[in-house]
């Protein structure tokens, strides 16, 4: 009986590992099948620049669910990890993507639950809570700080 109970933790934690990279690839396959993946961007007939950027979605050579945010040629690409994703209808989807790259600043490591539609229009957040405190930065399609509309974004490529 002593084994049995020695050995459930060391189970667990086994399984625990194994299921991280499962996990992540899980997370970009409902993303690759809800079409997400690829170059997005408010106007993608415009060159990327700090006010249009390029975000391209994609799954890593792991399986890693990953965006990497385009700002244009005089500052560097930010990129993102997807930790987590699920269909809520057919046309939303929620994400838990964590800012991780250096270039973030104060702001590396920190993540954000956001929901998200897609449509043949385009996709645009409708909401977007930071996980740490829930602080809400879009509700209803709109940024709380002054009520305008997030910005439609195309798939470029």
């Amino acid at each position: 009986m002593a084994f049995t109970y020695r050995a459930g933790p060391a189970l667990i934690a086994l399984l625990l590992l194994l299921a991280g990279p499962a996990a992540a690839q899980q997370t970009w396959a409902v993303l690759a099948k809800i079409g997400v993946g690829g170059t997005w961007a408010a106007v993608c007939t415009e060159d990327v620049s700090d006010s249009n950027w390029f975000h391209t979605y994609y799954g890593d050579k792991s399986g890693v669910a990953r965006r990497r945010a385009d700002r244009g040629a005089a500052l560097p690409s930010l990129n993102s990890t997807i930790d987590s994703s699920q269909n809520l209808t057919p046309t939303t989807f929620l994400i838990r993507i964590r800012n991780d790259d250096a270039g973030w600043g104060a702001n590396d490591q920190v993540a954000f639950d956001v929901i998200a539609e897609i449509t043949p229009r385009g996709m645009r957040s409708l909401s977007s809570a930071r996980t740490s405190d829930g602080k809400q930065f879009i509700k209803d399609g709109k940024f709380t700080a002054n009520g305008n509309p997030v910005r439609l974004f195309h798939r470029c490529k």
